[in-house]
């Protein structure tokens, strides 16, 4: 978010509510707002054909406008611009309709304070803004697939004629070669490119579901907690409160969950190649795409029911995220195959040197021209709708993995897809079971002192507990500067820092460098809604010792600060 305010156009009849709203956001400290007022829509098209507008703020029935007309005639106009529906109809297929028609958000009049506002309109824009660049990299994506696509005919061609007039001369040959090796780079760094996109339709087919998911385990969070806090006679009673806490602490780990998988899904960054057990891989892809086949579907009437027959097979060789994208990609396919019930079956076997995964759904099948097509790697095939199958990303990555794919399927009958990967040479046998995981360290009071700069209340709560459950003494300070000036009080006299990332007027990076400067013996650590992807890119700004993520539990607490001498 920067520094200038954002510039709010409020289309609003009423100006009694009109200034209402301009007198919030005019209020607002951060973000900041300007706002412009139209009472018409002709007043509105006038002021946006002008320029210099972030967002709309859009009541839909305007003295010269319907309520079906007023949004699209804005949206036409101003296509590029966050859009927040302000109504005072409560009705959620209109809310649903407009927002698929582009509004960032609904709003119901009355049901509208202060910090919802403001927080809707800052989350709009900036939605908004990653949406518009995203379509203009989609756009920009698919000019240089097409540029380097035609390079590569052009290339080719022009290798073919080379070839034909200097086959007998070695420097000819060497130029080709020369030419065929840029061409192969050219062609690999397109199918990079087409896999990103790929990922991101996926996640754009799940954002639904996920969504769905998200709202479930927030529900009995927000359910339980309410509850306790409307009867309080409740936790007098240590069993009834110690059952209601599992149950929030239960949603909040699936919750926890649920952002890793889809983390885990969207990185884009490489493993390496290693040996791998494929049930492994395939559960994952099945967790991830159950809002997709679960909710997402019953949601819209269709039950699915999925299968699993797993045999014992040794392990292979590859990437865990090729190979995760493959399997989901397939599972994509098998769902929008069953139009309104069916079952999804998935079944490891072990075929001579290749362990097989096949995918198998009683849904609406494929022709004979459709199954061909989806067998061509040059080919792939597309859904009846248009969107992609995914089948040339499968056979890219079956290629790279030394992999075979097998298609069986009639109309009418359903779909068998196999997919056959290498066994790896040093496994031969299914892999040994894990052994149980050791029973945690006891918790060790030491009596030292900890400074810690965090800006949410409710994380320096939680930590000042923990802490001083093992003994230590806390000192709490609610941003990054407030945290370096008792540090500079104490001239460094602490044994342990821990500090936010993000916070206001100064973020941990610049924490850690500062305190080091003061004390360069002094252990930091940085606690991080951002720790897990910093950790699997091997970030660790200079100054911190250790980068640990959020959510945390007690027991990742402790290995923390063991991991830094405590």
């Amino acid at each position: 978010m920067t520094s200038q305010p954002i510039k709010v156009l409020i289309v609003e009849d009423t100006s009694e509510h009109a200034r209402l709203l301009e007198h919030i956001l005019s209020a607002a400290t951060y973000p900041r707002f300007q706002t412009a007022i139209a009472s018409s829509l002709a007043e509105a098209l006038a002021a946006l054909s002008l320029g210099g507008i972030d967002a709309i703020l859009l009541d839909l029935t305007l003295p010269d406008s319907l309520p079906g007309h007023t949004f699209s005639a804005v949206n036409a106009v101003a296509p590029d611009l966050a859009v927040v529906i302000i109504s005072g109809v409560s009705d959620v297929s209109k809310a649903i309709e407009l927002v698929q028609a582009g509004a960032q958000d609904y709003l119901i009049k009355g049901q509208v304070d202060h910090n919802l506002l403001l927080r809707s309109l800052q989350y709009s824009v900036e939605r908004k803004r990653a949406q518009v660049a995203l379509r203009q990299a989609n756009e920009q994506l698919e000019t240089r697939v097409h540029e380097r696509t035609s390079e590569l005919v052009n290339t080719n061609k022009r290798l073919q004629i080379e070839i034909a007039e200097r086959k007998r001369a070695q420097e000819a040959s060497v130029s080709s070669n020369e030419q065929l090796t840029q061409a192969l780079a050219a062609l690999r760094a397109a199918q990079q490119e087409l896999v990103h996109r790929e990922r991101l339709t996926a996640l754009g087919t799940m954002a639904n579901g996920i969504a769905h998911e998200f709202n479930n385990v927030l529900t009995p969070i927000i359910g339980w907690t309410e509850h306790l806090l409307r009867k309080p006679e409740d936790l007098a009673n240590n069993e009834t409160t110690r059952d209601t806490i599992q149950k929030i602490q239960t949603a909040a780990n699936v919750g926890a969950a649920a952002v890793g998988r889809v983390r885990e899904f969207a990185r884009t960054e490489a493993d390496a190649y290693g040996q791998l057990v494929l049930t492994d891989i395939v559960e994952q892809a099945i967790a991830f795409t159950e809002p997709k086949w679960q909710h997402e579907a019953q949601a819209s009437g269709v039950m699915i029911d999925i299968r699993k027959r797993f045999e014992p097979i040794p392990e292979v060789h590859g990437e865990a995220s090729q190979l995760r994208e493959l399997i989901t990609l397939l599972l994509f396919n098998a769902i929008a195959a069953i139009p309104r019930r069916g079952s999804i079956s998935l079944i490891t076997t072990q075929r001579e040197d290749f362990v097989v995964l096949t995918v198998r759904d009683d849904g609406l099948g494929m022709s004979k021209l459709t199954r061909e097509r989806c067998l061509d790697p040059n080919l792939g095939a597309r859904h009846p709708d248009g969107r992609s199958s995914g089948f040339g990303i499968i056979h890219g990555i079956l290629q790279r993995h030394g992999g075979k794919l097998e298609i069986e399927s009639e109309e009418g009958r359903g779909s068998k897809v196999s997919i056959l990967i290498p066994i790896a040479l040093a496994a031969t046998q299914p892999p040994s079971p894990k052994p149980a995981p050791a029973s945690e360290p006891p918790i060790v009071r030491t009596g030292k002192r900890i400074l810690l700069a965090e800006d949410d209340a409710m994380v320096r709560e939680v930590m000042e507990l923990y802490l001083a459950e093992y003994g230590f003494s806390v000192t709490l300070t609610s941003n990054g500067r407030e945290g370096i000036d008792e540090f500079t009080r104490a001239h460094g006299g602490y044994d342990l820092l821990i500090t936010d990332r993000a916070m206001p007027e100064m973020n941990g990076d610049q924490v850690a460098l500062a305190a080091k400067q003061i004390n360069p013996d002094i252990p930091v650590i940085l606690l991080t809604g951002f720790g897990d992807a910093m950790n699997s890119e091997g970030e660790k700004p200079p100054g911190v010792d250790l980068v640990v993520g959020k959510p945390f539990t007690m027991s990742s607490l402790r290995e923390a600060l063991g991991k830094v001498g405590f």
